[in-house]
């Protein structure tokens, strides 16, 4: 047998249900940190932008801090489903506010892009 053979043979029987739970919770933390990452960056950049101009983004930070709240809850999942649901709670406030704030920042953004290249 060639190497990835023996490897594929380990992991087909020692792949148990607490294994894959464990490795399950550990990549959708991962998963839900840079999103926080993706999502924080993503809002400075419009608190940058909308500097002197509008109000101040507080809303979408405590939705932030409450999927950020949310996601250490997910190393006590005992199923499936539940880590399916809270990850799906999560990622969904997280995605929202993205989604949110790409639609109504886009005007601000390309203008000051526009202003940053000159054009």
């Amino acid at each position: 047998m060639g190497l990835f053979q023996n490897i594929f043979m380990w992991i087909g029987t020692n792949f148990t249900t607490e294994v894959y739970m464990v490795s399950t919770k550990i990549q959708g933390i991962l998963w839900s940190m840079a999103d926080i990452v993706l999502v924080f960056v993503l809002l400075k950049i419009a608190g940058v932008v909308r500097i002197g101009t509008k109000k101040k983004i507080v809303f979408r930070y405590l939705f932030l801090w409450f999927s950020g709240i949310l996601t250490p809850l997910l190393l006590f999942t005992q199923t499936g489903t539940q880590f399916l649901i809270l990850e799906s709670i999560i990622c969904g406030v997280q995605f929202s506010i993205l989604v949110y704030t790409v639609i109504v920042e886009r005007e601000g953004m390309m203008s000051f892009v526009r202003l940053r290249i000159g054009k």
